[in-house]
C-alpha cells in the first residue's frame, strides 16, 4: 500500500498540476480571443469561465469514468464541484478585493447573477432527492448551453473592441493543447488519490472535494482575479467568478451524471446548498449597492468561508 505521505503529495501535486495546466491553457485561449475580437465581457463570463472550470470538469468525467470501474467517486464530483463554487464566490472574491475596488457593470449583474441564482435553484432541486441520474444530468447540461448561446447571441450584437498585436511566446495552439494534457494528467491524479486518501483517514469524499480539492481548483481562478486586480482589469474578475460558478453547479456534475449517475451526500443539500445560496445573494447585495466589490464587504466574504469551513470540517 502506498504511504500516507506520499498519496498526500501526489495529491497536492495533482492540484497544482490542475492550477499550472489551466494558466496554459487560458493564456492560449485569451490570445484566440484577441485575434477574434471578441469583448472583455463574453471572455469573462464565458470563455475564462470555462478555460478556470477545466479542472472541475475533468475531476468529473476521471470521477464518473471511476464510477463506471465500479469505483465510488460521486462524493468527490459533486464535492468538487460545489466546493469550488462556494469558494469562488467567498474566498476567490474576497481576497481578489483586498487588493482593491472590483467593479462590475449592473446589467451583468441583473441578468448573470439572476442566471446565478437560478442555476443554484436548479442544481438544489435536482440533487435533492440525494440522486443525479442521466435524466438530471441532461438536464444540467442543457441549461447551461441555453445560457451560453444566449451570451453568444449578445456577443454578436456588440461592437467588436481593437484588436491587439499578437503576442510573443508560445503559439496559442501549442499553449492549448499542453495545458489540457496537464489538466487531463493531474486531474486522474487527484480523483484517484483523494478516493484512496478519502477511504484511508476515514472521512467523506464530499467533505474531501468540497474543502480541500475545490480550494485547490480554484486555484486558477484566484490567480486571475488578483493579476485581473492588479493590472486594472478588476471587473474581469468579478465577470470570470460568475461565469465560472454558473459552469460548476451545471456542466460538470452534469456531464458526470450522463455517463453515471451520481450519489449526492445528504449534506450537500442540507448545508452547502443553503450557504451557497445565501452567500451569492450577500455577494449580489454588495455588487448592487455601489456597483462593485468595496474592500470592507470582501472581509465579509472571507469571514463567511472561514465559518463555513470551519462548520463543515466540525460536522466531519
Amino acid at each position: 500500500m502506498t504511504p500516507l505521505p506520499l498519496q498526500l503529495a501526489l495529491m497536492a501535486l495533482g492540484v497544482l498540476g490542475l492550477w499550472g495546466g489551466t494558466v496554459l491553457t487560458i493564456n492560449g485561449a485569451v490570445r484566440v480571443s484577441e485575434r477574434y475580437s471578441l469583448s472583455p465581457g463574453f471572455v469573462g463570463l464565458a470563455l475564462l469561465a470555462i478555460g478556470t472550470d477545466l479542472p472541475e470538469l475533468v475531476v468529473a468525467l476521471g470521477g464518473s469514468l471511476q464510477q463506471l470501474q465500479g469505483v465510488e467517486a460521486s462524493g468527490v464530483v459533486v464535492g468538487t464541484a460545489f466546493g469550488s463554487a462556494i469558494a469562488q464566490g467567498t474566498l476567490v472574491l474576497g481576497v481578489a478585493g483586498l487588493f482593491g475596488y472590483l467593479p462590475i457593470a449592473p446589467r451583468m449583474v441583473r441578468r448573470d447573477g439572476v442566471v446565478l441564482l437560478l442555476s443554484i435553484a436548479l442544481a438544489a432541486t435536482l440533487a435533492a432527492g440525494g440522486r443525479v441520474g442521466r435524466p438530471e444530468g441532461v438536464v444540467m447540461v442543457c441549461a447551461y448551453l441555453i445560457y451560453f448561446v444566449s451570451l453568444w447571441q449578445s456577443e454578436r450584437g456588440t461592437e467588436p473592441p481593437a484588436q491587439s498585436p499578437p503576442a510573443d511566446g508560445m503559439r496559442p495552439e501549442l499553449s492549448i493543447a499542453i495545458g489540457l494534457a496537464v489538466i487531463a494528467l493531474a486531474a486522474h491524479t487527484v480523483v484517484t488519490e483523494g478516493v484512496a486518501i478519502a477511504a484511508r483517514i476515514g472521512i467523506s469524499q464530499t467533505l474531501l472535494g468540497v474543502i480541500f480539492v475545490g480550494m485547490g481548483t480554484s486555484l486558477p481562478e484566484l490567480a486571475l482575479s488578483i493579476r485581473a486586480a492588479r493590472q486594472g482589469h478588476a471587473s474581469l474578475s468579478v465577470g470570470n467568478v460568475i461565469g465560472s460558478n454558473i459552469f460548476d453547479l451545471l456542466v460538470p456534475v452534469g456531464v458526470a451524471a450522463t455517463i453515471h449517475p451520481l450519489t449526492v451526500d445528504p449534506r450537500t443539500v442540507s448545508l452547502d446548498f443553503p450557504f451557497l445560496a445565501i452567500a451569492t445573494l450577500v455577494l449580489l447585495v454588495f455588487l448592487v449597492r455601489r456597483r462593485g466589490l468595496q474592500r470592507h464587504e470582501a472581509v465579509t466574504l472571507l469571514a463567511l468561508y472561514v465559518g463555513y469551513a470551519g462548520v463543515r470540517v466540525y460536522l466531519g
